[in-house]
């Protein structure tokens, strides 16, 4: 006899719940089996539904919470203002000193870029920390012979509160005249007044660190980071890491000046911001490029290019690094501080043309949000121009361009 209705769609619940269970089951498995097992990923999806998409880096990323670990793997949380809402798959993993994430290479790499997160000073203001990298090329758990240890920040890591923002943890409520969805009140309007948490609203927990391995390994070798024993840090997030395998520095080109040629210190030691000048404003005069070789240039101002090609010799090679300046008096466009950037003149100035930089990195020291600064990576006004290969980190943004412009 045929079940009645109701009975039909009871057993259609029922298989469809087993179904549920079964795909759950299937599921938790994938996810317990991909602790053991390397997997690759693009901004924490699988690579094969953006094939095709986007431009080619040359980056293996792997997610940390896919990874080897004897830490803890955050949950998965959405929510603002915490380690997980800001991660890259809303995951990570959490280690307590001695702890490790230890990522199977799936290509051959000689150099990573970890994305982590540690805590900030009690009174703001960042603080470092340890790290250790290491190898496992025999697959033997022993690692290699030479770990490297290098150093955690979180200077530029932490902004609270509401806009404009602070670096303070300990502050209140900048503006308890606005209402806030902690107590969907507006505070100084509320009897008794709220109590909030304090830090409110900490963001932007996230940093990047950029290492080259001692040599290539092979797809198979492992490469372990661990906190060391004595670290400062109660607590340090891996979201992530990309690995890369970086060729050796470009050779200058031909038909090229090099600014250290001009005097520029490739140690990083003097300020070689005029010595870049002058190469530019030879180059532009016999009709050649500019080459920043491998070193580290310090440079604390604003760099104006206009009808000029500058080529590094690789963005992990050539660095130009600088330290925020506090201006004496504010700038004509409101800025009250400056630092290294690559800029166009503003468009009000008539703007830039065909400017091409590439396969260098800018490296800058922004530690808080003041709009009216620029301290950006690149800006002003550049038309018929074009960027490739650059490395921006630390600035108030990478890119911030005046207009209008042409393409």
């Amino acid at each position: 006899m045929a079940p009645s209705g109701s009975r039909r769609r009871t057993l259609l619940l029922a298989a469809a719940a087993l179904a549920a269970l079964a795909t759950t089951a299937a599921g938790v498995a994938s996810a317990q089996s991909a602790q053991a097992s390397p997997r690759e990923t693009v901004a924490a999806i699988d690579p094969s539904l953006v094939a095709g998409r986007g431009a080619q880096l040359g980056i293996v990323e792997q997610e940390a919470e896919n990874a080897a670990t004897d830490g803890t793997i955050l949950p998965f949380d959405t929510s603002a203002y915490t380690l997980s809402g800001e991660a890259s798959g809303r995951q990570a993993v959490k280690l307590a000193p001695s702890q490790y994430v230890a990522f199977t290479l799936t290509r051959p790499a000689n150099a990573m870029t970890i994305r982590y997160a540690i805590p900030d000073a009690p009174a703001g203001g960042g603080i470092d920390a340890p790290l250790t990298v290491s190898v496992d090329n025999h697959a033997d758990g022993h690692g290699n012979m030479h770990p490297q240890t290098i150093t955690l920040t979180s200077k530029y890591s932490y902004l609270y509160n509401l806009y404009p923002f602070t670096n303070d943890p300990t502050a209140g409520v900048l503006h308890p005249d606005w209402w806030i969805t902690e107590c969907s009140c507006v505070p100084a309007a509320t009897t008794p007044p709220p109590t909030v948490s304090i830090p409110f609203r900490p963001m932007r927990f996230y940093d990047e660190q950029r290492i080259l391995l001692d040599k290539t390994y092979r797809a198979g070798d492992v490469v372990r980071v661990t906190v060391p024993a004595d670290t400062n840090a109660a607590w340090t997030v891996i979201d992530l890491a990309d690995f890369q395998n970086v060729e050796g520095p470009a050779p200058q080109p031909p038909d090229s000046v090099s600014v250290t040629a001009f005097g520029a210190d490739r140690r990083g030691i003097r300020d070689s911001a005029d010595a870049f000048d002058r190469a530019i404003l030879a180059a532009k005069l016999s009709d050649k490029k500019v080459y920043i070789p491998a070193g580290t240039f310090q440079v604390n101002r604003h760099i104006i290019l206009d009808d000029v090609t500058v080529e590094g010799s690789g963005s992990w090679w050539s660095i130009v690094r600088g330290h925020q300046v506090t201006l004496d008096s504010p700038a004509p466009d409101g800025s009250v501080h400056t630092g290294v950037g690559v800029y166009g003149k503003y468009a009000a100035d008539g703007g830039s043309r065909n400017v091409h930089l590439s396969n260098f990195a800018i490296e800058g020291d922004v530690r808080e949000r003041i709009d009216t600064d620029q301290v950006n990576g690149i800006g002003g006004a550049l038309s018929d121009s074009t960027i490739d290969g650059l490395y921006i980190q630390h600035t108030k943004v990478g890119i911030w361009l005046d207009g209008p412009m042409d393409t």
